[in-house]
């Protein structure tokens, strides 16, 4: 049995933690033991999961709230327990904490990943203290993993990096009509009704606050339209008050951190992303999957591109802009299941699954 450690900043429902948890549920748990090491004392789903399973989730101080003491945990864990992993596999946004690479290499942990799961990140301090340390990075470990073109340059420059394509299970999120209709009458949603979904965390980056214009816009063409809103985050409170504000909030749903997003984007008539950075999204690969169009901003890398529903808009055009692509891509659109596509293109969980198998089992 091999163990393997998992590192992030938490185990919160989110892109980078999705990968994280494809990964444990279908590995070979024969061969590999998996446990995961986080900056948060908190529990949460994913945590009482991976617990219930009997492997561990280590918990050391927020670097934010104690950053010494931070410091000081990792470096006491990884001299205590180092010697138990064959591999880490630090997966994050961006490199300004660096300390477990650090950790890891010195006290002697063969395989040390680092997977970038971002393109960017927010802040000028970050970004210059990512950009210093990015060298260090490169240098430290074995493996140098991203999700898209975009994140590996971000994480690791001009360095040769293996884009790991975000596999999804495709079984869960392929185009159900009985679902659609089943969640859409739940939720007291007419045939007749165009629903614009979108899945992110409430962050700046996710530009929740631009998407309510281009919604708003929208129902000047469509007034029969509802904006699903999934998921949560700091700056909820403020989406909300800014779709009080454009006199739209009885046309938009916030749903709050859900367990059954394969069956809400069955309800969906098109999806929007409208960030302003990305690495490569499971939300998008999710959404394809189901047979939706997909309208995404120009900072969302192309690789996210699947299928032929997939349109690009940039986010210096204005939301009337935006509303009229929205209508434009839904005109005579006939959705169907986007399944065999995500797979042939290398997006099953479990091929992404079987190369890392080889990567632990130090095969690769």
């Amino acid at each position: 049995m091999k163990n393997i450690l998992f590192i992030s900043h938490h185990l919160n429902r989110a892109g980078t933690e999705a990968f994280m948890m494809n990964v444990f549920r279908g590995i070979d748990h024969q061969r590999f033991h998996v446990d995961f090491l986080v900056y948060n004392q908190k529990e949460t789903e994913y945590s009482r999961e991976v617990e219930s399973a009997g492997c561990k989730v280590w918990r050391v101080p927020s670097r934010r709230e104690s950053p010494w003491g931070w410091y000081r945990s990792l470096n006491r864990f990884f001299r205590e327990h180092a010697g138990e992993y064959v591999a880490i596999h630090y997966c994050g946004n961006g490199l300004t904490a660096i300390a477990p690479i650090v950790f890891a290499y010195i006290y002697g942990v063969p395989i040390r990943i680092a997977h970038s799961h971002s393109s960017s990140s927010s802040g000028l301090h970050n970004h210059l203290l990512h950009f210093l340390q990015r060298g260090v990075v490169r240098r430290l470990t074995t493996h140098h993993f991203a999700c898209s073109s975009s994140a590996a340059k971000w994480f690791f420059g001009n360095a040769p990096v293996v884009v790991i394509k975000n596999g999804i299970d495709t079984s869960r999120f392929a185009y159900n009509p009985q679902v659609r209709e089943k969640v859409r009458a739940e939720a007291g949603i007419l045939p007749t009704t165009t629903v614009i979904g979108h899945v992110g965390r409430f962050s700046e980056e996710k530009n929740h606050v631009f998407l309510l214009k281009v919604f708003a816009e929208y129902l000047r063409i469509q007034p029969d339209a509802l904006l699903m809103l999934v998921g949560v985050g700091p700056l909820m409170d403020v989406v909300r008050q800014q779709a009080g504000a454009l006199q739209i909030m009885d046309k938009v749903a916030f749903l709050g951190e859900r367990h059954d997003v394969n069956e809400l984007v069955q309800a969906f008539d098109i999806f929007i992303l409208p960030s302003t950075f990305e690495g490569l999204p499971f939300v998008l690969i999710e959404a394809q999957c189901a047979g939706l169009p997909c309208l995404v901003s120009d900072a969302v890398s192309s690789d996210n591109c699947l299928t032929d529903h997939f349109e690009i808009l940039s986010l210096k055009q204005s939301p009337v802009k935006w509303a009229h692509k929205i209508t434009s891509m839904l005109g005579s659109f006939q959705r169907k299941d986007g399944r065999k596509t995500i797979e042939e293109q290398g997006y099953s969980a479990a091929s992404t699954i079987k190369y890392l198998e080889n990567i632990y089992d130090a095969k690769i």
